[in-house]
């Protein structure tokens, strides 16, 4: 009976152990996926936002109020 108590503990710790392993590897992932979703969103509002490249500001803004 004693001997089933502790090997239970050390299987609980295990589990416990690795699951801690488990959480501090994916959270140490979290930043590097977060800078990429930030990296995909940009790259994709440049793609889909138009270029203006010959004109200004001002000229767009005139082209607006008209």
């Amino acid at each position: 009976m004693d001997s089933q108590i502790i090997l239970s503990l050390l299987a609980a710790s295990g589990v416990v152990t690795i699951l801690l392993f488990v959480v501090r590897g994916l959270l140490d992932q979290l930043p590097d996926v977060f800078a990429a979703w930030h990296r995909a969103k940009k790259a994709y509002r440049a793609d889909a936002s138009p270029t203006d490249e010959g004109r200004d500001v001002e000229d767009h803004e005139a082209d607006m109020r008209e």
